[in-house]
């Protein structure tokens, strides 16, 4: 494991619990990272269609002649 947190929390378990939930604590770090990814792209997906939108927007509103 590489997060503190995660490692701190497995660590403050009982020796016995640790070797058991060992593997489910692993997953969960992945987990976590993997949905840090996940916000990450919607956030930056969110903040290209507003860009495009706006763009989109202030080119109707250019006079036409």
């Amino acid at each position: 494991m590489t997060t503190s947190f995660w490692k701190d929390a497995l660590a403050s378990l009982p020796p016995g619990v640790q070797r058991r939930y060992a593997a489910s604590f692993e997953a969960a770090e992945r987990f976590e990272a993997l949905l840090d990814l996940g916000v990450e792209a919607w956030g930056s997906a969110k903040h290209a269609l507003a860009r495009s939108c706006q763009a989109a927007a202030a080119h109707r509103l250019l006079p036409m002649h």
